[in-house]
């Protein structure tokens, strides 16, 4: 179906992906252009919570597509929170771990968007230059 980016709150320090339904790489990759130009509009880091909890599956080659989203991150993104371990399992998550450890550890899973909400809360804000910026 489809994967949709919005801030999560009025002060714009995370963003939340849903993802619904048996989504593509496409529909990914449209939200991360979106996601970019929002994240290129704050001086601050922004954190992201990807919440799976309404999506049936996720696509093939899940490993090779989050190496590839984790390891061109934005200069002022943060840390990461995957919501719904029905579709994005423990297992998943650990492979992950073990191949791209330096970049998976930006990552963390919660079984709820509150929880993800909470784990983040716990995360110091920071400022980053405007030079630093991705071009809107």
């Amino acid at each position: 179906m489809s994967v949709t980016v919005t801030w999560d709150n009025h002060e714009r320090t995370v963003l939340r992906y849903e993802f619904a339904g048996a989504w593509l790489w496409e529909d990914f990759r449209k939200a991360l252009d979106q996601a970019e130009k929002m994240l290129a509009s704050v001086g601050h880091i922004v954190d992201v919570i990807a919440d799976f909890e309404a999506s049936g599956c996720v696509p093939t080659e899940t490993l090779a597509r989050l190496a590839y989203v984790a390891g061109n991150r934005p200069v002022n993104l943060g840390s990461n929170v995957i919501v719904g371990s029905k579709v994005f399992n423990t297992t998943t998550f650990t492979v992950f771990g073990n191949y791209y450890g330096d970049v998976a550890r930006a990552y963390q899973m919660a079984h709820s968007l509150d929880r993800a909400r909470a784990l983040l809360a716990k995360t110091t804000l920071q400022y980053v230059p405007s030079e630093h910026f991705l071009s809107a």
